[in-house]
């Protein structure tokens, strides 16, 4: 997460800023994507505030911390913007948890291979999979993490069914359709 800082009233030295990064990292756990992280530092009399930005692709939190020390102001800080992103965090999990029971799934059905030597096919295993809407990457991500040989998606971009399989070489093949 590349960070910028901010000083009000205030020179903040290279070890600060050590600190700071360090604190601010466990925030990345949460979120993968981070297009801006802002600190500002502004000190008065003999307090000092702390106020941070941290905005991604789907998610913008802020907070912002007043004591009499620099660091338990920064502490503060990323305490306030952990809560934050663990509540943003579960509440993007268990929206994409209730979506999945709302997809279409697709019907797979295995044929056993000496039928289809006598002419006609007998389905041996069927089984019903569900259509998510993700990315390639995603999918490719997902797979990885599954014994299974393929999987189907949704395209998110062109919301079209696709089919990413596993290959016999370790690779992975993608199968998309053509109107």
């Amino acid at each position: 997460m590349e960070l910028e800082f901010i000083g009000r009233n205030v020179e903040i030295t290279d070890e600060q800023r050590n600190l700071a990064r360090k604190k601010m990292a466990r925030l990345s756990k949460y979120f993968n994507s981070v297009h801006e992280a802002r600190l500002t530092v502004a000190q008065e009399k003999h307090r000092v505030l702390v106020e941070a930005h941290v905005r991604g692709k789907d998610f913008e939190i802020a907070a912002s911390a007043e004591t009499s020390d620099w660091s338990t102001s920064l502490q503060e800080v990323v305490g306030k913007l952990e809560q934050q992103a663990r509540r943003l965090k579960q509440k993007l999990i268990g929206r994409k948890r209730s979506t999945r029971s709302k997809e279409p799934a697709w019907q797979v059905a295995v044929v056993e291979a000496t039928s289809l030597r006598a002419g006609t096919p007998q389905v041996v295993e069927t089984r019903h999979v569900p259509v998510l809407p993700m990315t390639v990457d995603e999918a490719s991500l997902q797979l990885e993490g599954t014994k299974e040989d393929f999987i189907v998606f949704r395209e998110a971009s062109s919301d079209t069914i696709n089919v990413l399989y596993r290959r016999r070489d370790g690779t992975y093949g993608l199968v998309t359709p053509e109107f």
